[in-house]
């Protein structure tokens, strides 16, 4: 069940709530400037509700005529940070299958991740109070998660930008920093063992920690920066979509981030062939001087 993605973590009882805006009078040079270039995290209030997706994809009908024959691959759980939990489970299946699955009463907890419907993209109208950006290094543009009763456990993004924006159903999230002083809960995070062991973190010095949470209604958005854990549970156990745009970081954030991954102070989670897999990333990277470190960074990572 999602809830042990909070109730197992002691940080969670008393986290201080990140800041909230509203989208009415919020400009770009506001949001960039005191959020995204300083890397905190803050909610907007009716970010999205100007999308068409707030009405039509409430129709289940409507969704499955869009990209019904759509390949996806369901899991009967939350979305775990170990992708091989996430394989071992995974099944197979056509959008259309899926959304009817996630209605059914029946179903008891089921998701599934996906930017491959590009038929509902015309549905999401962007951000007033966020113009052109670059596009993400580590994930598209924006991807989709449709659920019932699953959340996504603790996991944090080396690099690019997050707004994580509410559909359909409510949604809590926790938030953590990375910093040197939490890398304590590292493998805790990543080896999930708070699913299983309600003492996790009883060895880890918490008064170094500072914990935050979000409450998401429907059409709010969440600004999730770089480097910051997060993890997500559904407020209700109905069905719900939530959407993360993503983009590329400011130049002195991914500067940062390289510098800190090369002296071991966090790792690219999965990302062990990163010049690879992102060539964009690793040109960038030359160009700002920090080759050798995005190297070291890469070979430091999982």
């Amino acid at each position: 069940m999602p809830d042990v993605i909070m109730k197992h973590v002691p940080g969670m009882r008393n986290a201080s709530p990140v800041p909230v805006l509203n989208v009415e009078g919020l400009t770009e040079s506001v949001f960039v400037g005191e959020y995204v270039s300083k890397s905190r995290p803050c909610i907007v209030r009716g970010a999205i509700k100007h999308w068409p997706a707030m009405q039509s994809w409430r129709d289940k009908e409507y969704l499955k005529a869009r990209s019904g024959h759509r390949a996806i691959n369901l899991l009967p759980h939350e979305y775990f940070v170990s992708m091989k939990k996430n394989e071992a489970s995974k099944r197979t299946t056509s959008f259309a299958e899926a959304i009817d699955y996630l209605h059914a009463r029946d179903t008891k907890a089921a998701m599934f991740a996906t930017g491959v419907p590009v038929e509902l993209a015309p549905d999401t109208n962007g951000f007033t109070f966020l113009g052109k950006t670059e596009r993400a290094f580590s994930y598209l543009p924006l991807r989709y998660f449709f659920f019932r009763n699953a959340g996504t456990t603790w996991h944090y993004h080396p690099f690019d930008e997050t707004l994580m924006s509410q559909v359909i159903g409510p949604k809590k999230i926790g938030l953590l920093k990375v910093t040197a002083q939490s890398r304590a809960v590292r493998d805790v995070f990543l080896h999930e063992t708070y699913y299983d062991n309600t003492a996790a973190f009883d060895d880890i010095d918490r008064g170094t920690l500072q914990w935050f949470s979000a409450n998401l209604e429907e059409g709010d958005a969440l600004y999730i920066p770089p480097l910051w854990w997060h993890g997500v549970v559904p407020l209700n156990d109905s069905f719900g979509i939530t959407t993360a745009a993503c983009w590329r970081s400011p130049l002195s954030i991914i500067a940062d981030s390289i510098r800190k991954m090369a002296a071991g102070e966090f790792e690219m989670i999965g990302m062990s062939d990163a010049a690879a897999e992102f060539p964009r990333m690793y040109a960038l990277a030359q160009n700002m001087g920090l080759a050798k470190e995005f190297v070291t960074a890469l070979r430091l990572g999982i």
